[in-house]
């Protein structure tokens, strides 16, 4: 299982400390590939695409509109 996780330094966290999870682009349990653009995080007005570091089986650790902050766990992908 390796974790998907919201990178640090992807925005200014001294300045807007969280941001949510605006939007998943697969289902839970969906079957995503290596570098598959999973989800969009908005921080403000700002939105940050976050991608799979491996493919497997997606599943959701925060639900859409989730509360994040850099280092978070979005979800998890199961190699199985």
């Amino acid at each position: 299982m390796t974790d998907i996780i919201v990178p640090e330094g992807l925005w200014d966290a001294d300045v807007t400390p969280e941001g949510i999870v605006s939007n998943w682009f697969f289902a839970d349990g969906a079957t995503v590939s290596k570098d598959s653009v999973v989800a969009e995080i908005m921080v403000e007005k700002s939105t940050f695409d976050i991608e799979t570091p491996t493919g497997g089986v997606l599943k959701h650790s925060v639900p859409k509109d989730g509360v994040i902050r850099p280092g978070t766990v979005i979800g998890t992908v199961n190699a199985g």
